[in-house]
């Protein structure tokens, strides 16, 4: 039996590990499961008034106990990067700022997740096809609308380059590749349909978080990918990168415009592929014009450009970027497990042969949870960010409903809600296949 706890009191700050560990499972699980709001005061509430305790749910009294005799001392389970710099007076009113502006989005965000992180409630839902079926008419709105991301100009542009005389499927088909996501709609073939959700997961790959939107795939059976990756959805995306959800989960950045980005791979399959080669050459000639005309350059995407924003890579090597002060330290802190042994775990839980033997691995995770549920608590969202992420890119369905729950919330107080709608979009109709038009998943 494996206990992951998604839904931790605020006041688990000023627990010793040692008191966590030995915490009554049953008081633990009649807590996680208590369908009433967390109260943000946690065992430091002082309220006595019966309708409050009827309203909102409070830590077991051992929590109580434990808080009472101890510090207001920061919990730290794990080292930080460098604790030196949070000694300077200097620093003090900078991290009072930060820590006041971050507790007050924690106070706000009091949604409980352990009734969502339930594997029962993460199920595949099927839906018919209208009989009368329409489509969407080429209007960028739509796209915004449905995809809940905009889409960048050089996206419209590459789609009106190539589109001589309404031939751009044919051209690019020439090469092996097909439009794929929102150029849909630009294509007229996105169907008009009463489940929202779907859309959120029309083309969106088994391994695409969802700061990626992909837009371009290689024809037939093959799940390799080419699409947009961005960090917040309110933002233009950062590159264009390329995947094979087929092979594993990682993310290459590729170019920073989709001219490039077809570019590159094109170079790369005319050498692979002498039958194409000369299909190749003439989509290439026809990008270099256009991206000539429409300033785009055709450079390969520098990782080392985006060193210095991301706070740590993750699984799928893209990485990761949320506010970090480095000052005083807040907005991320290291998993209790290195990314080598984490691969090494989920390894292990996949080739497992019995659920005694999956238990017995899951109760592994579970310190790496708890933990990065306590950072996210002192305001280190990227943990809890870089924790779901990670979780996702195993691949595995036993960790979905905790990846859930880590990305809603690290999404959530991170203020990227679009991409907590897509990310629980994707767990309930996520799927390893080749064909992923919403068309298809609805029948699937």
């Amino acid at each position: 039996m494996y206990i992951v706890y998604t839904n931790l009191p605020s006041n688990l700050s000023s627990i010793k590990t040692s008191e966590l560990i030995k915490m009554p499972n049953d008081d633990w699980k009649s807590y996680v499961h208590d369908p009433r709001i967390v109260c943000k005061y946690g065992a430091k509430c002082y309220q006595k008034n019966p309708e409050h305790h009827k309203n909102y749910k409070h830590p077991p009294q051992k929590f109580a106990m434990v808080n009472n005799s101890r510090n207001k001392k920061r919990y730290s389970p794990y080292t930080k990067r460098n604790n030196d710099q949070h000694a300077e007076s200097s620093n003090k009113e900078e991290a009072k700022k930060d820590i006041e502006s971050m507790s007050q989005r924690l106070e706000d965000f009091t949604t409980d997740f352990s009734q969502e992180a339930s594997p029962s409630n993460i199920k595949f839902e099927k839906f018919s096809i209208p009989e009368n079926l329409k489509y969407f008419e080429n209007d960028r709105e739509v796209i915004k609308q449905q995809f809940l991301v905009h889409m960048p100009d050089d996206f419209y542009k590459f789609y009106e380059s190539l589109n001589d005389n309404n031939n751009i499927e044919k051209t690019l088909g020439s090469v092996n590749l097909q439009l794929i996501g929102p150029f849909d709609v630009l294509l007229g073939k996105l169907p008009i349909l009463d489940n929202k959700d779907v859309y959120l997961t029309h083309w969106r790959f088994y391994y695409d978080p969802p700061e990626f939107q992909a837009v371009l795939k290689k024809k037939g059976n093959s799940q390799f990918h080419i699409g947009y990756y961005r960090d917040d959805p309110d933002n233009d995306p950062v590159f264009l990168a390329k995947n094979d959800s087929a092979k594993d989960c990682k993310i290459i950045p590729i170019a920073k415009n989709i001219f490039a980005a077809v570019y590159i791979h094109l170079q790369s399959e005319k050498n692979v592929s002498p039958f194409m080669a000369m299909a190749c050459q003439k989509v290439i000639e026809k990008l270099k014009i256009a991206a000539e005309k429409y300033n785009f350059p055709l450079e390969e995407y520098n990782m080392k450009h985006r060193q210095a924003d991301i706070i740590t890579k993750t699984l799928h090597g893209a990485g990761i970027v949320v506010p970090y002060n480095k000052k005083t330290q807040l907005g991320y802190r290291n998993l209790t497990e290195t990314d080598a042994n984490l691969k090494k775990i989920f390894t292990r839980l996949k080739e497992a042969t019995d659920q005694n033997e999956k238990d017995k691995i899951l109760s592994e995770l579970q310190p790496v949870i708890t933990y990065a549920n306590i950072a996210v608590d002192e305001c280190d969202f990227g943990t809890g960010l870089e924790a779901g992420i990670d979780l996702f890119c195993s691949g595995l369905k036993e960790l979905e409903p905790s990846a859930l729950s880590c990305l809603k919330s690290a999404y959530s107080l991170l203020n990227r809600e679009v991409f907590s709608k897509i990310i629980e979009a994707h767990i309930k109709y996520r799927r390893l296949s080749s064909n992923l038009s919403v068309l298809d998943i609805l029948v699937a």
